[in-house]
């Protein structure tokens, strides 16, 4: 398909000024726990963060995982990690994935103990923060850590209005922070496929284009999943408008028998967000 132009008209707050509360937050934290969508790991990363991080201590971690295709995230972590990224995949809704990283915490934990006794210094607990674009699964990541609801979560980008301090087991201290997404993408696919996964939120993004994205994906991926969800025939499948065939299906129609184009679309990208039309890797390294 034909991609536009989008703009995310400052999402989570300007750039610059979310730059430079990043900036902040850093003087104070011993690493940062960069957060992606398995969906997207690439493209759901946090933009410029090598420059902006410089040396520091960095685990990358891909959650969701439980919605891309399984294969597709091993292959991620083993380019990651031969990058020199350490990485680590999770699903934080059934905790699969998270021994590992907290494996990883209480090594950097200690290590950070024993080079401050060395010196001489009081030990403090490790701090810790969770960096993200919006909506990528960071406080659910943060409250699966902290064993407990302590940060706000939800399905709306942008949920985490401010900085929270949290403690955890093992010495150690969390830092959530609201979510930044960049005011412009060089793809303009790239900001479409962020908005089907659910990381901008609703209303910057035509939900129509986004459907219109998903369906040409899973008519060239998986066909047979749209016939099944949705109980439309292969003939319909093929069909120049298939949105349409689906809304006509679920009775989505306005006044006059015309299908509900904006809440036909809004259901389907419902749907391929939670997984209903299958798991999948929407790039490969």
């Amino acid at each position: 398909m034909a991609f536009k132009s989008y703009r995310t008209h400052q999402v989570g707050g300007s750039m610059p000024a979310g730059l430079k509360s990043l900036r902040q937050y850093l003087k104070v934290v011993d690493i940062v726990l960069e957060v992606a969508d398995a969906r997207l790991p690439s493209s759901s990363r946090y933009p410029g963060l090598e420059t902006i991080l410089g040396s520091r201590a960095r685990i990358l971690v891909l959650t969701r995982i439980d919605l891309a295709e399984p294969a597709a995230t091993t292959r991620w972590l083993d380019v990651f990690r031969a990058g020199g990224t350490p990485a680590v995949a999770v699903n934080a809704r059934t905790g699969e994935g998270m021994r590992a990283l907290r494996q990883q915490l209480a090594g950097i934990a200690k290590e950070k103990k024993e080079k401050l006794a060395r010196k001489g210094l009081r030990a403090r607990p490790l701090r810790i923060m969770v960096l993200g674009i919006p909506n990528v699964g960071k406080s659910s990541l943060l409250n699966r850590l902290a064993g407990r609801g302590a940060a706000r979560t939800g399905d709306r980008p942008g949920i985490t209005r401010g900085p929270q301090w949290i403690r955890i087991e093992g010495d150690m201290e969390l830092l959530d922070t609201p979510g930044v997404l960049w005011s412009h993408w060089h793809e303009p696919g790239t900001a479409l496929w962020l908005g089907a996964i659910g990381c901008v939120p609703e209303g910057i993004l035509p939900v129509t284009d986004i459907a219109n994205l998903v369906v040409e994906f899973l008519l060239a991926k998986a066909p047979e999943l749209l016939r099944t969800r949705y109980g439309i025939t292969e003939q319909e499948a093929a069909g120049a408008n298939l949105l349409a065939a689906i809304g006509r299906r679920r009775g989505y129609l306005l006044p006059g028998g015309i299908i509900d184009q904006e809440k036909t679309a809004q259901a389907l990208v419902n749907d391929f967000r939670e997984g209903y039309l299958g798991r999948f890797t929407l790039e490969l390294p």
